[in-house]
């Protein structure tokens, strides 16, 4: 193994290391992860890969959907006006 290697291959190790760390210290990515949830607007269940993560809040499909449209009403509306 030339030197060029070993440096990448420690790399490697550091970078997932210091990843799992992060997920183990901070809550990353892997804890907030979850196989069932529960919609925070409809009470839904949800299974993973089917729920939306918005301003810390899971939200099913359809409710991401309408909070979405909810928003866009609201932004036309304050461009709506005089100015």
């Amino acid at each position: 193994m030339t030197e060029e290697e070993k440096d990448k291959e420690k790399e490697k190790s550091w970078m997932e290391k210091a990843a799992e760390k992060a997920d183990r210290e901070e809550g990353g990515r892997k804890a907030r992860i979850a196989a069932h949830a529960t919609c925070s607007k409809c009470g839904k269940e949800v299974e993973e890969g089917e729920y939306i993560e918005m301003r810390g809040r899971l939200l099913c499909a359809e409710c991401y959907e309408a909070e979405m449209d909810t928003e866009m009403d609201m932004g036309a509306a304050e461009g709506a006006g005089a100015g």
